[in-house]
């Protein structure tokens, strides 16, 4: 009688106990950019300590990491096990091991964090442009090449899924951070849809500051820089979140920002667009007009624009180094491409030159008027195509590095032989260079 007491009393517990969820996040950026220390961060607040230091763990930075934290519920019960991946570079070794973080029975408990640096913010658009490609390829990874697959039904609900998040949106309390009304979604939001919650971090919010004793940074500058992201993040139905190990509030919001949109649990979280360095846009809070309310002029459309035209011509760039590994010939006719529209906008070029890179600006200041000097001078066009000739060439040989991967050993040896991804290289920049320069003249004018 006792043996069946006690199987009742353990199958009770059992049927009544709370089944704890398995989700994934995934978090890419630029090395040195402050991934680990996100993700360090994350860790502490999951443990209920606040933020500080980096604490125990050792550098995450390494092919593909990996850490766990486990969010609990009000009562203090865990409801779920997070898997947090780190990607150390979006190397063609590194962005295989995707594969094991997404695929069709995951995709659906999954989200992403772009890391992004206040240290070095002229990188922002180039970093954004890539891990997103990077992220965009590991999506179409899971859908596959047929026509239906499980992966590919795994993302189509998982952009449903985020479509009706943001349609839903509220930032009423009462109503638990759901609207009443469903409503479209307004022009430029979710232009681009992953299925995939999305967080851009910017992290090192403090170095604002550097940024106005050693390059004259003003409040205009700060303002562009947070219209530009927002409306990339419009776009892209994404969160930006600003962090700062000097204001562990931030933290704490990140950590419950992503605990709740992986268990995907109604919650109000209040925007934050004044407080330069504590920016905090929940993704569908968004809109072009309160965009361009921070500061105008500005044209959430134009930039959402450029953007795209970017993503375009990174496309190009890998399709063109994919056909000039099978044929080297066709590598002139492919970089020729690069140039066949030269009045196109681009987010990239108009973004170096408001934000140059500090070796190349002599006036230490990003301000509207000296920006303007500097095009006019054909200074900040030059720094522009310098910089991209060499982003651009690092993604080619990479592109080529991967083809001999996936062929084998002949693959590269014949790649070597051939030595055509120096001269595909040299005339990829060349092209480069001629587009560039194109849609500088065009944009001075």
């Amino acid at each position: 009688m006792e043996q069946g007491n006690l199987w009742e009393t353990v199958l009770r517990e059992v049927s009544t106990s709370k089944a704890v969820a398995q989700k994934r996040l995934l978090v890419l950026g630029d090395a040195g950019s402050g991934k680990s220390s996100v993700v360090r961060q994350l860790l502490r607040a999951a443990r209920g300590e606040r933020a500080g230091g980096d604490g125990e763990l050792d550098d995450l930075d390494v092919a593909l990491s990996y850490a766990f934290m486990d969010v609990g519920d009000e009562d203090g019960e865990d409801v779920a096990r997070v898997g947090v991946f780190q990607l150390a570079s979006d190397g063609a070794a590194d962005r295989e091991l995707l594969r094991l973080v997404l695929d069709a029975q995951t995709f659906g408990g999954s989200a992403a964090v772009v890391v992004l640096d206040w240290a070095r913010p002229w990188r922002f658009v180039k970093s954004l442009l890539r891990w997103l490609h990077v992220l965009a390829a590991a999506v179409d990874g899971v859908c596959g090449d047929a026509a239906w697959t499980p992966g590919r039904a795994a993302v189509d609900e998982g952009r449903e899924r985020l479509e009706r998040w943001l349609q839903e949106y509220s930032e009423d309390e009462a109503r638990g951070g759901r609207a009443d009304v469903v409503l479209p979604l307004g022009a430029g939001v979710l232009a681009t849809n992953l299925g995939l919650p999305l967080v851009v971090v910017c992290t090192k919010a403090d170095a604002m500051r550097a940024l106005e004793r050693e390059r004259a940074f003003g409040e205009e500058d700060f303002d562009h820089v947070q219209q530009v992201l927002r409306a990339v993040c419009l776009r892209l139905g994404a969160a930006l979140v600003y962090t700062s190990t000097h204001n562990p509030d931030s933290f704490d919001a990140l950590y419950r920002y992503i605990a709740h949109r992986l268990l995907a649990a109604p919650r109000a979280f209040r925007a934050n667009v004044v407080d330069r360095d504590a920016v905090f846009v929940p993704a569908g809070w968004d809109s072009a007009a309160k965009i361009a309310y921070l500061r105008e002029p500005f044209s959430a459309a134009a930039a959402q624009d450029a953007w795209a035209a970017d993503e375009a011509r990174y496309r190009a760039v890998v399709e063109r180094a994919s056909r000039a590994a099978d044929d080297p010939g066709r590598a002139e006719e492919g970089a020729c491409a690069a140039a066949d529209d030269p009045g196109a906008a681009s987010l990239l070029l108009s973004f170096a030159a408001a934000v140059p890179a500090p070796r190349h600006h002599a006036e230490h200041s990003s301000s509207a008027a000296a920006a303007a000097t500097a095009a006019a001078d054909g200074m900040a066009n030059e720094v522009a195509v310098e910089d991209d000739q060499a982003f651009f060439a690092r993604l080619h040989a990479e592109q080529q590095e991967q083809l001999a991967l996936e062929g084998g050993d002949e693959a590269l040896d014949d790649v070597r032989a051939r030595g055509s991804s120096s001269r595909q290289a040299s005339s990829l920049l060349r092209s480069v260079h001629t587009a560039e320069s194109s849609l500088s003249t065009a944009a001075a004018l």
